[in-house]
């Protein structure tokens, strides 16, 4: 399973243009689950959630919400909502991402089958970032997540847990580029209004996170030395025969 995290706050909207897309081009629905994030103060969301109104747009994939009863930093959301997943695959997402690539799941899921050890980072294009360059949303196995200790490295604000993240698996040599499109919804790239989530949130001064990326090398350098424990020659793992008929169209036995 594929356990996606949004954390969200005050779009409702968003959320049904996301859980759009999320239907439309996931081919194995009950595979996937959403994992939603709330601030206890966001009144919408979570009408918009009690009221099962989030069904009819959730659809077939199954989805759980935790409402917060402080206001931590968003990796802790992303850290804490991960104890709400069932998937063996963590997508750290946002509700300005959508998805756009039919069959996104199993291309991400085969880029995993390709390491035994399914330590990797698998992310797409965005349309913000140059391709391949930054995983700004992107997924991650239970097993280096819980081996690490986090989804979002501890103590992280707004910006640069994927600069984090990016810096250890490229380190690794296991940063995953793979042909599925992302599409980052953002103020920035004209494609969303600029409104109160990102004025306080993304674009709001965050001295701590920069201080940390800036400090953190050699913690940065210490977690890729934690997955070289847990790493298995590769890539040597075993696609999934129905996953690959998918991918290319054939018919066989």
């Amino acid at each position: 399973m594929i356990s996606i995290i949004i954390p969200t706050k005050d779009r409702v909207e968003n959320l049904k243009k996301v859980l759009k897309t999320l239907n439309d081009n996931t081919l194995r629905p009950k595979q996937v689950e959403v994992v939603f994030y709330v601030d206890n103060d966001d009144v919408n969301t979570i009408d918009f959630i009690k009221s099962g109104e989030i069904n009819t747009h959730l659809d077939k994939i199954p989805g759980t919400a935790i409402v917060n009863k402080d206001k931590p930093k968003l990796a802790d959301m992303y850290n804490r909502a991960f104890n709400k997943c069932n998937g063996d695959i963590i997508m750290y997402s946002a509700d300005d991402v959508h998805f756009k690539t039919k069959n996104w799941d199993i291309l991400v899921e085969e880029e995993f089958n390709r390491y035994s050890d399914k330590v990797c980072l698998v992310f797409g294009a965005d349309g913000m970032q140059p391709n391949g360059t930054l995983a700004t949303h992107g997924f991650l196995s239970r097993r280096a997540i819980e081996h690490l200790g986090y989804v979002h490295p501890i103590g992280m604000g707004y910006n640069y847990s994927d600069n984090w993240l990016t810096y250890v698996y490229r380190t690794l040599g296991r940063l995953c580029y793979t042909p599925v499109y992302f599409e980052h919804c953002h103020w920035g790239a004209g494609k969303a209004e600029y409104d109160e989530t990102y004025k306080t949130g993304s674009d709001a001064p965050h001295d701590d996170s920069i201080d940390l990326w800036q400090n953190s090398t050699n913690d940065r350098n210490n977690d890729v030395d934690k997955l070289k424990q847990i790493l298995s020659p590769g890539p040597i793992g075993n696609s999934n025969k129905e996953n690959i008929k998918t991918i290319y169209n054939l018919i066989t036995d």
